[in-house]
């Protein structure tokens, strides 16, 4: 059973990169494997010139716009011994990677068309094993005390698995904050919660709306650094360029919750002070729907709307009564390969089994629940249906 590392990161953002590269000195040969399986990956899927330059044009963005990030990201690099422009690079392509996956569709069946098979150029399928993630928040008079809570499972490669690290962050100056993630990756790279209230997590959208901007990792380390309220996060995330292909939900203490949708062009957000939002891998604003590609292999094509019903259902039916036990037992639900909450790596296939980092195969690796009124996270390292919850408050 792999565990997590807990993290303690204060200064300026080069100190923190510093700091975090050396609490995880470590894992540095994990790291490694994340960062040449990820490369193969790209590899596989083509980049071209098209790519290539998107990846420049975000790089300038970054040094325009936002040079904490790469701070951090520098810092990481020399703590950790890397080339600054090998982990740049590894930081971005996953999330450009969307430019490539989606960059054609057959008509209104939505197969993908972009990946080339081999030597003979010919046009083939090319479905991706989803990178997705379950988010819900809940308030008001849906929880069992009227609180805000807010809850994710990531399901990630599994070659991230071991790299699963618990930040405590106490900036230069803004906000402290805590949050979940991956050793060797910068920003906010799942959720967290800062000492106002305000919590947030992220999820992946496979999308056509992707383009030079910031990547959400770094608007979530933005966001829980500087804004203390929903509105104020949703005004600044508005305000900026974005790179896309993320959703955002986001809950704070007085109870106000949103879903961001993140498109580079335009964006779009549901809003409540009252009862229930969920989050899977698809848009639901009317601007970003028709960017929405369903990348996964076809035994599980269709899984993040079955995901999303699923919850929606479980929480209209505890309507009153969800608290933190009804989140956990919500997040280790299994419903086959489609409507499944806690997602093992192959449908039907037992737990304990795991397969070879080249698969490229996601699987549910960590659990939060976000607890904004107490400024308290709970964060489950593993499959929910297996691991247990430590505590982490400001």
């Amino acid at each position: 059973m792999h565990n997590y590392v807990a993290l303690t990161l204060r200064g300026d953002h080069y100190t923190m990169g510093r700091q975090h590269g050396r609490q995880v000195k470590q894992l540095r040969p994990h790291i490694v494997e994340a960062i040449e399986a990820r490369f193969r990956q790209i590899e596989r899927d083509g980049p071209d010139a098209r790519f290539e330059a998107l990846l420049r044009e975000t790089r300038e963005v970054l040094e325009t716009l936002d040079a904490p990030l790469l701070d951090m990201i520098r810092g990481q690099a020399e703590a950790l011994e890397f080339e600054f422009d090998t982990l740049l690079r590894y930081d971005l392509v996953a999330y450009l990677r969307d430019a490539l996956t989606t960059r054609h569709r057959n008509g209104a069946s939505g197969e993908l068309v972009r990946h080339r098979n081999g030597a003979s150029g010919e046009l083939a399928r090319k479905a991706v094993d989803g990178e997705g993630c379950t988010t819900w928040a809940a308030t008001g008079s849906a929880t069992a005390n009227g609180q805000p809570m807010l809850v994710k499972n990531r399901d990630y490669r599994l070659e991230h698995l071991p790299l699963q690290i618990v930040v405590r962050a106490t900036p230069g100056s803004g906000y402290r904050y805590v949050y979940s993630g991956s050793a060797g990756s910068p920003g906010v790279f799942c959720g967290g919660i800062n000492q106002a209230g305000l919590a947030i997590a992220d999820t992946h959208v496979s999308s056509t709306d992707v383009g030079p901007g910031l990547p959400d990792y770094a608007l979530m380390m933005h966001i829980l650094e500087s804004y203390g309220d929903v509105s104020s996060a949703l005004d600044y995330v508005r305000s900026v360029p974005r790179l896309g292909r993320n959703n955002l939900i986001m809950a704070d203490a007085r109870g106000h919750l949103a879903v961001f949708e993140i498109g580079h062009r335009t964006c779009g957000a549901l809003e409540t002070h009252e009862g229930t939002l969920v989050n899977t891998n698809h848009f639901a604003s009317p601007g970003l729907q028709t960017c929405f590609v369903d990348t996964n292999p076809p035994q599980t094509e269709g899984n993040s709307f079955h995901r999303y019903e699923k919850v929606t259902n479980e929480l209209r039916a505890a309507r009153g009564r969800i608290d933190v036990r009804f989140a956990q037992r919500l997040m280790a639900t299994h419903e086959g390969p489609l409507a499944s909450i806690c997602r093992h790596p192959r449908a039907g296939s037992a737990p304990s089994e795991w397969p070879s980092e080249d698969d490229g195969e996601s699987a549910t690796v960590s659990t939060s629940i976000f607890l904004p009124a107490l400024r308290k996270m709970l964060f489950c390292h593993g499959l929910p249906c297996r691991g247990h919850y430590d505590d982490f408050v400001l």
